[in-house]
């Protein structure tokens, strides 16, 4: 049985949870919440942009703790799930790991290459594991592309667009999230699922060029950038300023020699095949979603005792400092080499 941590009880806190309900190898034995009315799990998780699942797991056991020191102190854990403001990821998580436990912490890995580092430079000390919550990488259509774009079996890549588009997100305690200093805006946020799907799909880029729009105080919450690669043409954009009623569109459009490939999740089927001279074709996918796949790899990790082989810290460090470089780029109006 591996025993979790689960740290930061907001909209994604729940989520986990909800993930963590359906495994039956894996027991939730603390929460950690800093406002003690959130250690109750009770009321909406606020308006959100993706559907949080009916299940959840069971925390009647579970120690509440409003103390993080108290909580590692204390222990009875395996692992720490933290989902937590992006600027207390590093502290957090050096804590953690020089504890002696294991650390998932969500995305963004930290807010600049130097705290990614110094997460990095805690695990190797420790022993212990790190990954971070990089879900594209795990999320089905997602793995069938990078399936499809490996296999070569439509020919190389030629160009590929990759697009996120959200209502602005209102459901984070107190805001948190609209302040860029603290969560980094929608360019490092959200617009970072994509640029480690770039990195993981086709490596680092040589440079990157980017145009940013600012509509609220520290950062960009629209980000479009171009990725300079020998021989494959890519493009990208974040955003999330769409109105209150849209949701979230994430997109990728990839034109191969032989056929193009269309991910769109607003669309059914939000994966399409269409081969030179054939018919369209609809691949199956699994059911279960990113978050899912994510976080039993981790908990799979911490039984076996095996170390992340999907998201390794080093790789979500590489998708931090491309979309660091790319928020550079933006301020300064021109190129940025990597």
């Amino acid at each position: 049985m591996v025993k979790i941590a689960v740290v930061g009880l907001g909209f994604m806190g729940k989520m986990h949870l909800s993930i963590y309900g359906q495994f039956d190898d894996a027991e939730v034995t603390a929460l950690c919440d800093a406002h003690e009315d959130a250690l109750t799990l009770g009321g909406s998780a606020g308006e959100t942009n993706i559907a949080v699942g009916d299940s959840a797991a069971d925390v009647s056991g579970a120690r509440t703790y409003t103390d993080y020191s108290r909580m590692l102190t204390d222990g009875g854990f395996d692992f720490v799930d933290l989902c937590i403001p992006t600027h207390l990821h590093r502290e957090y998580a050096a804590a953690a790991l020089h504890a002696g436990y294991h650390v998932f912490c969500e995305k963004p890995m930290a807010l600049t290459a130097d705290e990614g580092r110094d997460m990095i430079r805690a695990s190797k000390e420790s022993g212990k594991m790190l990954t971070v919550g990089q879900c594209l990488r795990f999320w089905p259509m997602y793995v069938r592309l990078k399936e499809i774009i490996d296999s070569k079996q439509y020919g190389r890549v030629i160009s590929g667009e990759f697009t996120r588009y959200s209502s602005t997100p209102l459901w984070s305690r107190d805001s948190w999230i609209l302040d860029g200093s603290v969560s980094g805006n929608a360019a490092l946020d959200m617009h970072i699922h994509d640029v480690d799907m770039i990195v993981h799909l086709f490596g680092k880029p040589r440079k990157v060029c980017s145009q940013g729009v600012k509509t609220m105080a520290e950062g960009f919450s629209h980000i479009t950038t171009v990725y300079d690669y020998p021989d494959v043409a890519v493009s990208s954009v974040g955003n999330w300023v769409c109105s209150s009623g849209f949701g979230l569109a994430m997109r990728a459009f990839i034109v191969l020699e032989q056929a193009v490939v269309e991910l769109d999740s607003s669309k059914q089927p939000m994966l399409t095949i269409i081969p030179d001279g054939g018919e369209r074709i609809v691949p199956e996918l699994d059911e279960k979603d990113g978050y899912y796949h994510e976080l039993r790899s981790f908990a799979d990790n911490v039984k076996t005792g095996s170390r992340p082989s999907v998201v390794t810290p080093e790789s979500a460090l590489e998708a931090l400092e491309v979309t660091l470089a790319e928020i550079d780029s933006a301020k300064k109006k021109s190129p940025v080499s990597l």
